[in-house]
């Protein structure tokens, strides 16, 4: 019966999807098919040296350097997909030409393989179930950025399905900008996974606790089963059993990261957690990225407001019930009503509000809960309020299963909006929440994340440093070289002999440990605003480029290579502002320099630049194509200027300390008087910046970047 009704549901979303794709393909699949085109030419372009040097490699290695792979297409037509012999770094590459070819579509379906069988599947009608699943498939082109790929990185495999990804699709080719917004999507979450990670380990200890590392399905499948077991005892044993044998109520909770703040001030919350609870499960991509920290594999993002609806569906599968305890007066019967409007045959046990202020208050509920013999019983109180509550309880709820929620009945009633699916795939949900309770939730999220994540690079050192001592001890028995002993006790010994080694080496370790978070969170924030301004500003640069372009001939963008980290080279580019012949007119211009210091070059009245030039000088906006290089991690957004090669040639070793870190777009000179500062003072707030420089500093800096670009301080 479940397969029936799921084929049918099926079936229907295939014929809308195919429906709307009909009316929306005359005016939208040329320009889809416009940008996999360019897609692809701009990335082969790109990528060529690494194309012909891999084609001759696998083709002097293996005779043969391209091979096709089968795969269903449209309509389930073969299409040959191109890819090199072999394994290794790369050998996907020449997806790239089916793209150009049409064969794939940069967002798309996930492959599959083309089998002999498939044919006779396609042209026979004989078994209408497996048709439909064949052709259900082909609704779209196979792609190369997938949304599965995606779920599966993000903790979201249960969002995923075969009508759920069509529907995605589909709506991602409604225009080129959900398109390409799908795309990049899919890109940004690729880029904060770890696929060297592969430990799928059933438990992931954080903050001294266990948490279960379980799918969503393999969740319901425990909930359920416990249900089931609990029921069976309480019917056949009804009368028969005491008090002290029948089973108690099986408790489980839900964890994100405000909650494993909550575990360091409240030691009965986490002792609840450790020991009243059987299964804690990973809610959230804060936990999420520490998991991936720890080394582990994290399965699937388990929250109650995702499992809800779920759980609901599978309780009317098996004719089980459930109770709603929590939220303000009227919360949970609106909860309740909506829900019944989606599972009509749901069985809802009862509801009750979450202020249990009085002891006569709580026992009735207790009393009303008991008397419903539900199955399972949710409770929104919030954390840790709601995880207390049900451990007090226990003994006196006759019920199987106990969940703490949190704020669930708040999105299901619709009292609160929650996030869009787009927006829970970037693992930004957060943000929107701030966003709808910034009084409310501003300390949770601006001071709470970032100290969760200082905690767990904390407790990640701390294990090292366990690990590094077990290991020392294990090789006590083994002989050592007496230089490596000498060289050990130099090392240790290197400030007075009299000091706390541990202690210093603990400190070092914490100094550490903060600034590779600074270095993470400011390469999240570089990736972050670059990749949104570049998209926003798209009609300014469009603009500026017509005006130069206009005004004289010659490239809309000017390149220069530049000394970036370490005094590495590298390409950064600015919208043209000189005529052609600037970098030949210099020569004659250097006894003018009205910079001081003589490294830098810099006329107030420069007759190199152009009227459009001078504007876009003043406004800053010829430095927007660095955008570009932060995002390609060329360049930071704060950061010492990219200095000119033939600049370092002329740099002392204290003026070289400006090179330590990327390049910046903006810095501390830069807000503080621009060109009019000399160049000793620049190298001096550079290295001042480089000492001092944290994700809040950082976003401090860009603060006062806007009123030095509105008022133009120093800019010439």
């Amino acid at each position: 019966m479940a397969n029936m009704e799921n084929s049918a549901i099926m079936l229907k979303v295939g014929i809308m999807l195919t429906e709307t794709q009909i009316e929306a393909s005359s005016s939208n699949d040329y320009c889809v098919r416009a940008i996999d085109c360019l897609t692809a030419i701009l990335l082969i372009v790109g990528a060529s040296p690494v194309l012909v040097l891999k084609y001759l490699y696998r083709k002097c290695r293996y005779g043969l350097a391209i091979e096709r792979v089968n795969i269903v297409g449209v309509n389930g037509k073969k299409v040959g997909l191109y890819q090199f012999t072999g394994e290794g770094v790369c050998c996907q590459w020449p997806h790239l030409f089916n793209l150009l070819k049409g064969d794939l579509s940069l967002v798309g379906l996930e492959n599959t393989f083309y089998l002999p069988h498939m044919q006779q599947g396609f042209s026979a009608n004989n078994n209408q179930q497996n048709t439909h699943t064949q052709t259900d498939k082909l609704l779209f082109k196979p792609g190369l950025l997938t949304f599965k790929q995606m779920h599966q990185r993000v903790g979201l495999n249960f969002e995923h399905n075969l009508a759920q990804e069509q529907v995605e699709i589909c709506q991602a080719q409604k225009g080129a900008t959900s398109y390409l917004m799908a795309a990049c999507r899919i890109v940004f979450t690729s880029i904060f996974s770890n696929k060297a990670i592969t430990n799928s380990s059933p438990v992931i200890e954080l903050f001294k606790l266990k948490l279960s590392n379980l799918t969503m399905d393999e969740m319901l499948k425990n909930i359920i089963q416990q249900s089931k077991t609990y029921s069976s005892q309480r019917h056949q044993g009804e009368g028969l059993l005491s008090v002290e044998a029948q089973q108690s109520m099986v408790q489980y909770a839900f964890v994100n990261a405000d909650c494993l703040n909550l575990t360091y001030k409240h030691a009965d919350y986490l002792s609840c957690l450790q020991t009243s609870c059987k299964s804690v499960f990973a809610d959230g991509s804060g936990i999420r990225l520490a998991s991936q920290w720890k080394g582990y594999c994290p399965k699937d993002n388990l929250n109650g407001t995702d499992m809800f609806p779920r759980l609901c569906e599978q309780l009317q599968l098996h004719n089980m019930s459930v109770f709603l305890l929590g939220g303000e007066p009227g919360i949970a019967d609106t909860t309740a009503e909506n829900m019944l409007k989606r599972y009509p045959r749901l069985k809802i046990a009862g509801t009750h509000h979450g202020f249990l202020t009085t002891e006569e208050l709580n026992q009735s509920a207790i009393d009303l809960i008991n008397q419903s013999n539900t199955d399972v019983l949710l409770v929104a109180m919030g954390a840790p309020k709601q995880e207390l509550w049900l451990e007090k309880h226990q003994a006196q709820l006759n019920v199987a299963v106990g969940i703490g929620v949190g704020g669930l009945f708040d999105f299901y009633s619709e009292k609160i909006i929650r996030a869009p699916l787009w927006v829970r795939q970037l693992g930004m949900e957060w943000v929107c929440r701030l966003a709808e309770e910034p009084k409310r939730m501003w300390k949770r999220y601006i001071i709470g994340n970032p100290l969760f994540l200082l905690r767990v690079l904390r407790e990640i050192a701390q294990e090292n440093q366990q690990r590094h001592g077990d290991n020392k001890r294990n090789t006590k028995s083994n002989p050592v070289k007496s230089e490596d002993k000498a060289l050990t006790c130099k090392l240790l010994n290197a400030t007075e002999p009299h000091i706390n080694n541990s202690r210093a080496l603990i400190r070092c370790k914490r100094q550490l440990a903060i600034s590779k978070l600074n270095i993470k969170l400011k390469r999240m924030l570089d990736i972050v605003c670059a990749s949104s301004l570049l998209v926003l500003l798209a009609p300014l640069f469009i603009t500026v480029a017509i005006l130069i372009r206009l005004e004289s001939k010659g490239a809309v963008l000017f390149s220069q290579q530049r000394a970036g980290k370490d005094n590495t080279p590298f390409t950064m580019w600015k919208f043209r502002s000189m005529y052609q012949d600037a970098e030949q007119r210099l020569s004659k211009l250097q006894a003018t320099n009205e910079m001081q210091g003589g490294v830098l070059f810099k006329m107030k009245k420069d007759p190199r630049i152009t009227l459009i030039g001078k504007v876009i000088r003043k406004a800053s906006i010829d430095e927007l194509p660095q955008l570009w290089n932060v995002l390609c991690g060329e360049m930071s957004l704060v950061g010492p200027r990219p200095a000119l090669l033939s600049e370092v040639k002329q740099y002392s070793l204290e003026d070289r300390r400006r090179l330590a870190v990327k390049p910046g777009i903006t810095c501390i000179w830069q807000v503080t008087g621009r060109s009019n500062i000399p160049f000793d003072k620049q190298v001096e707030l550079d290295v001042d910046y480089i000492y001092q420089q944290s994700l809040i500093t950082d976003i401090w800096l860009l603060i006062k970047t806007i009123p030095a670009v509105i008022f133009a301080r120093g800019a010439y």
